[in-house]
Protein backbone atom coordinates (compact mmCIF):
# COMPACT_ATOMS: atom_id res chain seq x y z
CA UNK A 1 0.00 0.00 0.00
CA UNK A 2 1.42 3.23 -1.29
CA UNK A 3 1.91 5.81 1.47
CA UNK A 4 -0.68 8.10 -0.03
CA UNK A 5 -3.57 5.40 0.54
CA UNK A 6 -2.29 4.53 4.06
CA UNK A 7 -2.14 8.55 4.83
CA UNK A 8 -5.84 8.55 3.56
CA UNK A 9 -6.85 5.22 5.86
CA UNK A 10 -4.97 7.58 8.95
CA UNK A 11 -7.18 10.27 8.13
CA UNK A 12 -10.13 8.40 8.14
CA UNK A 13 -9.70 6.77 11.43
CA UNK A 14 -8.57 10.32 12.87
CA UNK A 15 -11.70 11.30 11.70
CA UNK A 16 -13.96 8.93 13.28
CA UNK A 17 -12.17 8.99 16.20
CA UNK A 18 -12.68 13.11 16.66
CA UNK A 19 -16.32 13.02 15.92
CA UNK A 20 -17.55 12.52 19.44
CA UNK A 21 -19.22 8.72 20.22
CA UNK A 22 -18.25 7.83 16.85
CA UNK A 23 -15.12 5.97 17.92
CA UNK A 24 -17.21 3.05 19.13
CA UNK A 25 -17.60 2.49 15.90
CA UNK A 26 -13.63 1.26 16.67
CA UNK A 27 -14.66 0.05 19.81
CA UNK A 28 -12.69 -3.46 19.62
CA UNK A 29 -9.44 -1.16 18.67
CA UNK A 30 -9.92 0.74 21.59
CA UNK A 31 -10.23 -1.87 23.86
CA UNK A 32 -7.17 -3.23 22.29
CA UNK A 33 -5.42 0.48 22.80
CA UNK A 34 -6.64 0.49 26.46
CA UNK A 35 -5.46 -3.57 27.31
CA UNK A 36 -1.87 -2.26 25.58
CA UNK A 37 -1.80 1.01 27.67
CA UNK A 38 -2.72 -0.49 30.90
CA UNK A 39 -0.02 -3.38 30.46
CA UNK A 40 2.62 -1.06 29.61
CA UNK A 41 1.96 0.18 32.67
CA UNK A 42 2.98 -2.70 34.69
CA UNK A 43 6.11 -3.61 32.50
CA UNK A 44 7.30 -0.03 33.02
CA UNK A 45 6.72 -0.80 36.78
CA UNK A 46 8.27 -3.97 37.04
CA UNK A 47 11.44 -2.69 34.54
CA UNK A 48 11.88 -0.08 37.14
CA UNK A 49 11.79 -2.16 40.09
CA UNK A 50 8.22 -1.65 41.48
CA UNK A 51 5.58 -4.58 41.75
CA UNK A 52 2.15 -4.40 40.40
CA UNK A 53 -1.05 -5.58 41.61
CA UNK A 54 -3.94 -5.73 39.24
CA UNK A 55 -5.84 -4.31 36.27
CA UNK A 56 -8.73 -3.11 36.05
CA UNK A 57 -10.98 -2.59 33.19
CA UNK A 58 -14.54 -0.92 32.50
CA UNK A 59 -16.86 -0.97 29.10
CA UNK A 60 -17.12 2.72 29.01
CA UNK A 61 -12.49 2.28 28.47
CA UNK A 62 -12.20 3.35 31.92
CA UNK A 63 -8.84 1.52 32.69
CA UNK A 64 -6.69 1.31 36.10
CA UNK A 65 -3.09 -0.41 36.97
CA UNK A 66 -2.82 -0.97 40.56
CA UNK A 67 1.31 -0.76 41.29
CA UNK A 68 3.82 0.05 44.11
CA UNK A 69 7.14 1.88 43.63
CA UNK A 70 9.25 2.09 40.66
CA UNK A 71 9.95 5.23 38.66
CA UNK A 72 7.02 6.92 38.84
CA UNK A 73 7.38 9.22 35.97
CA UNK A 74 8.35 6.15 33.67
CA UNK A 75 5.29 3.93 34.37
CA UNK A 76 2.99 7.22 33.88
CA UNK A 77 4.54 8.02 29.94
CA UNK A 78 4.45 4.12 29.38
CA UNK A 79 0.80 3.72 29.30
CA UNK A 80 0.45 6.58 26.85
CA UNK A 81 2.91 6.17 24.38
CA UNK A 82 2.67 2.63 24.26
CA UNK A 83 -0.23 2.15 21.55
CA UNK A 84 1.28 4.76 19.56
CA UNK A 85 4.37 2.39 19.56
CA UNK A 86 2.76 -0.76 18.98
CA UNK A 87 0.83 0.98 16.36
CA UNK A 88 3.99 2.12 14.54
CA UNK A 89 5.77 -1.11 14.71
CA UNK A 90 2.42 -2.80 13.08
CA UNK A 91 2.39 -0.05 10.03
CA UNK A 92 6.22 -1.06 9.80
CA UNK A 93 5.84 -4.12 8.83
CA UNK A 94 2.40 -4.67 7.67
CA UNK A 95 3.91 -4.89 4.05
CA UNK A 96 6.79 -7.80 5.17
CA UNK A 97 4.73 -11.30 5.78
CA UNK A 98 7.88 -12.61 7.76
CA UNK A 99 8.41 -9.45 10.17
CA UNK A 100 4.23 -8.98 9.85
CA UNK A 101 3.71 -12.37 11.17
CA UNK A 102 6.01 -12.81 13.94
CA UNK A 103 5.25 -9.27 15.14
CA UNK A 104 1.66 -9.79 15.40
CA UNK A 105 2.26 -13.82 17.28
CA UNK A 106 4.50 -12.20 19.42
CA UNK A 107 2.23 -9.31 20.54
CA UNK A 108 -0.19 -11.78 20.70
CA UNK A 109 1.83 -13.68 23.55
CA UNK A 110 2.47 -11.03 25.38
CA UNK A 111 -0.50 -9.92 25.83
CA UNK A 112 -2.00 -13.24 26.48
CA UNK A 113 0.69 -13.31 29.59
CA UNK A 114 0.00 -9.81 30.67
CA UNK A 115 -3.67 -10.88 30.89
CA UNK A 116 -2.79 -14.09 33.06
CA UNK A 117 -0.96 -12.33 34.76
CA UNK A 118 -2.44 -8.95 35.83
CA UNK A 119 -6.02 -8.64 34.18
CA UNK A 120 -8.74 -8.80 36.95
CA UNK A 121 -12.24 -9.72 36.11
CA UNK A 122 -14.66 -10.98 33.89
CA UNK A 123 -14.66 -8.01 31.18
CA UNK A 124 -11.33 -7.40 31.81
CA UNK A 125 -9.92 -10.98 31.04
CA UNK A 126 -12.48 -10.98 27.83
CA UNK A 127 -10.89 -7.93 26.46
CA UNK A 128 -7.32 -9.49 26.90
CA UNK A 129 -7.69 -12.99 25.66
CA UNK A 130 -10.10 -11.16 22.96
CA UNK A 131 -7.50 -8.80 21.67
CA UNK A 132 -4.55 -11.47 22.26
CA UNK A 133 -6.49 -13.73 19.68
CA UNK A 134 -7.50 -11.03 17.99
CA UNK A 135 -3.41 -10.59 17.48
CA UNK A 136 -3.00 -13.90 16.77
CA UNK A 137 -5.31 -14.57 14.21
CA UNK A 138 -4.19 -11.86 12.16
CA UNK A 139 -0.54 -12.88 12.30
CA UNK A 140 -1.88 -16.18 10.65
CA UNK A 141 -4.38 -14.86 8.01
CA UNK A 142 -2.97 -14.75 4.50
CA UNK A 143 -1.21 -12.20 2.86
CA UNK A 144 -3.48 -9.83 1.11
CA UNK A 145 -6.02 -9.63 4.56
CA UNK A 146 -3.65 -9.33 6.96
CA UNK A 147 -1.60 -7.03 5.31
CA UNK A 148 -4.19 -4.05 4.55
CA UNK A 149 -5.82 -5.50 7.91
CA UNK A 150 -2.32 -4.69 9.92
CA UNK A 151 -2.41 -1.17 8.67
CA UNK A 152 -6.00 -0.61 9.63
CA UNK A 153 -5.13 -2.19 13.16
CA UNK A 154 -2.03 -0.27 13.49
CA UNK A 155 -3.52 2.73 12.74
CA UNK A 156 -6.67 2.36 14.90
CA UNK A 157 -4.57 1.25 18.23
CA UNK A 158 -1.83 4.35 17.11
CA UNK A 159 -4.37 7.07 17.07
CA UNK A 160 -6.94 5.48 19.71
CA UNK A 161 -5.96 8.37 22.69
CA UNK A 162 -7.93 10.67 20.27
CA UNK A 163 -11.14 9.18 21.11
CA UNK A 164 -10.52 10.22 24.72
CA UNK A 165 -8.24 13.46 24.06
CA UNK A 166 -9.80 15.18 26.74
CA UNK A 167 -8.25 13.40 29.57
CA UNK A 168 -5.09 14.19 28.22
CA UNK A 169 -5.76 17.92 29.59
CA UNK A 170 -7.80 16.45 32.10
CA UNK A 171 -7.17 16.36 36.36
CA UNK A 172 -8.88 13.37 37.12
CA UNK A 173 -10.06 10.49 34.68
CA UNK A 174 -13.04 7.90 35.45
CA UNK A 175 -11.63 4.20 36.30
CA UNK A 176 -13.11 1.16 37.92
CA UNK A 177 -11.49 2.16 40.84
CA UNK A 178 -13.34 6.06 40.70
CA UNK A 179 -11.83 9.52 39.61
CA UNK A 180 -7.86 9.09 39.92
CA UNK A 181 -5.25 11.80 38.22
CA UNK A 182 -4.67 11.10 34.88
CA UNK A 183 -1.51 9.68 33.44
CA UNK A 184 -0.16 13.43 32.60
CA UNK A 185 -1.07 15.08 36.09
CA UNK A 186 0.87 11.84 37.82
CA UNK A 187 3.75 12.91 34.80
CA UNK A 188 4.12 16.28 35.46
CA UNK A 189 4.04 15.43 39.45
CA UNK A 190 6.53 13.17 39.10
CA UNK A 191 8.76 14.97 36.73
CA UNK A 192 7.96 18.61 37.03
CA UNK A 193 6.78 21.15 34.84
CA UNK A 194 3.01 22.29 33.37
CA UNK A 195 0.59 19.11 32.75
CA UNK A 196 -0.30 20.89 29.66
CA UNK A 197 3.22 20.90 28.26
CA UNK A 198 3.53 17.20 28.77
CA UNK A 199 0.51 16.26 26.98
CA UNK A 200 1.08 17.97 23.90
CA UNK A 201 4.50 16.28 24.38
CA UNK A 202 2.43 12.78 24.08
CA UNK A 203 0.57 13.96 21.53
CA UNK A 204 3.75 15.24 19.17
CA UNK A 205 5.32 11.84 20.38
CA UNK A 206 2.41 9.96 19.53
CA UNK A 207 1.90 11.46 16.32
CA UNK A 208 5.60 11.12 15.48
CA UNK A 209 5.60 7.46 15.50
CA UNK A 210 2.27 6.85 13.92
CA UNK A 211 4.04 9.02 10.85
CA UNK A 212 7.49 7.50 11.25
CA UNK A 213 5.38 3.78 10.51
CA UNK A 214 3.81 4.92 8.25
CA UNK A 215 6.79 5.81 5.94
CA UNK A 216 8.57 2.70 7.07
CA UNK A 217 5.77 0.74 6.24
CA UNK A 218 5.36 2.73 2.54
CA UNK A 219 9.03 2.05 1.99
CA UNK A 220 10.60 -0.58 -0.44
CA UNK A 221 11.57 -3.60 1.45
CA UNK A 222 15.17 -3.97 0.23
CA UNK A 223 16.23 -7.55 -1.04
CA UNK A 224 18.19 -9.34 1.02
CA UNK A 225 21.01 -10.22 -1.46
CA UNK A 226 20.64 -6.96 -3.96
CA UNK A 227 23.20 -8.74 -6.76
CA UNK A 228 22.00 -11.33 -9.46
CA UNK A 229 21.50 -14.28 -9.17
CA UNK A 230 24.29 -16.69 -10.44
CA UNK A 231 22.31 -19.39 -12.69
CA UNK A 232 23.47 -22.97 -13.74
CA UNK A 233 22.80 -23.82 -17.17
CA UNK A 234 21.73 -27.40 -17.88
CA UNK A 235 24.39 -29.66 -19.75
CA UNK A 236 24.76 -32.86 -20.71
CA UNK A 237 27.71 -34.89 -20.65
CA UNK A 238 29.58 -33.12 -23.18
CA UNK A 239 28.95 -29.69 -20.99
CA UNK A 240 26.94 -27.95 -23.76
Amino acid sequence: MSLGRRAAVAAAIAAIYAVPYAGYALYPLLLAATVVHELAHGVAALVTGGEVGAIALAPDGGAATVHAGGAIAVIAAAGPLAPAVIGAALLAVAGRPRARRGALLGLAAAIALGAALWLRGGFALACGLGAAGGFAALGLAGDRVARLATVVVGLGVGLAWLARREELFALTAATPHGRIPTDVQTLAAAAGGPPSTWAWVVIAASLALVAGGLALGAARPRPDDPRPRSRVSGGGPTGA
